[in-house]
């Protein structure tokens, strides 16, 4: 497992350096609009390694070579899956870097300190991001999935924005029904720790419907 992991990292090296570019990037973009901009730069480092990583791995033919090797097939989904975690974690490492030389060097740049809350909203937008992807990619192969990929990013950004405009209206819908009421209740008691970490699970939830799903389909997959 770690062999497979270790191997996708290797065939990207110059994606690392781009984790500088990203950090840039972003904390100019939206040191006006977001306080911490990490979440983006994780979110950005992490789906571009997977997709390097898949891009490789369809242009040199090496999927059909592992599968004519004695690996499970659910080793090889089960590999991208942690990998997801380990290039958050590179992303992590590289932001912190690069954060620290632009507060040495004064650069007029927002690099803000990675918090808890930024930490968790990363990991569960690459968590859903991911999710969607990896399935789509094990069904229908890299360039098939782009471009699935690609429609189901924006299906899944209009659908959030549309979600959280339509929520005052489902709020106050839900004062009239005895089982919403206590939902909203419970959540609006509840304190950042414990919604944060119902958000979360869920998220890891769905994580592990995608595997199933993933594994599925790269089961009946023909090579």
């Amino acid at each position: 497992m770690f062999n497979l992991i270790w191997k996708d990292i290797l065939i990207q090296k110059k994606t690392l350096v781009y984790i500088g570019f990203y950090i840039i990037l972003f904390g100019i973009t939206f040191q006006n609009i977001m306080a911490d901009p990490f979440p983006a730069v994780a979110v950005a480092v992490t789906y571009q390694m997977i997709a390097t990583a898949c891009s490789h791995e369809d242009k040199s033919g090496s999927d059909i070579l592992w599968n004519s090797m004695p690996v499970s097939r659910e080793k090889l989904v089960l590999s991208k899956y942690l990998s997801m975690f380990v290039y958050t974690l590179l992303a992590s490492l590289g932001y912190m870097a690069v954060a620290a030389v632009v507060h040495l060097t004064r650069l007029p740049i927002k690099a803000s300190p990675i918090t808890a809350a930024g930490m968790v909203g990363s990991i569960i937008a690459i968590a859903l991001m991911n999710g969607l992807y990896l399935p789509v990619y094990f069904r229908l192969g890299f360039m098939k999935a782009r471009v699935a990929s690609f429609i189901l990013f924006f299906a899944l950004f209009f659908g959030i924005t549309l979600g959280v405009n339509a929520l005052p209206e489902v709020i106050k819908k839900a004062q009239g029904n005895a089982a919403l009421r206590a939902i909203v209740s419970a959540l609006q008691s509840a304190s950042d720790l414990q919604v944060s970490l119902l958000v979360l699970g869920l998220a890891f939830v769905f994580l592990l419907a995608s595997f199933c799903l993933s594994v599925k389909f790269y089961r009946n997959r023909e090579f």
